[in-house]
């Protein structure tokens, strides 16, 4: 039997990873949560996650720092979205670069991001919107 696909979502704002703890919610995965880039990184080493939801401001190693750090680990490289305040266009040309799956911005729709994360990984489209 297959397990549900990991997912570390990587915010310093309780509120908002309660928005997205409750976004994922119908989802087949499993969530955990990271405040820092520091617990991040240690997460990702140990869980070895499908898919990053990614703040890019955040206290201590920067979101873009983060993302360059997981991508040099000797594990296989998750998918990436970003979820930021962030609306800048040098931020999204940034994404680009880093070859992020999907740039969400802040203030942000539940049905964006949760029908943004199954298709990324993959999961029956018969989700509620």
């Amino acid at each position: 039997m297959q397990s549900a696909p990991r997912i570390i979502s990587i915010e310093d704002d309780p509120g908002i990873f309660d928005l997205i703890e409750r976004t994922l919610a119908p989802l087949p995965v499993e969530l955990f949560h990271a405040a820092t880039g520091e617990e991040a990184l240690e997460l990702v080493e140990n869980l070895q996650p499908e898919l990053l939801v990614l703040d890019i401001a955040l206290p201590g190693i920067h979101g873009w720092d983060v993302l360059k750090r997981v991508r040099q680990m000797n594990c296989p490289s998750p998918d990436v979205v970003v979820l930021t305040a962030r609306t800048e266009p040098t931020h999204r040309i940034i994404g680009r670069l880093q070859e992020v799956d999907e740039y969400i911005c802040k203030p942000f729709v539940p049905a964006e991001l949760r029908k943004s994360v199954s298709k990324i990984l993959g999961l029956s489209h018969s989700l509620p919107a």
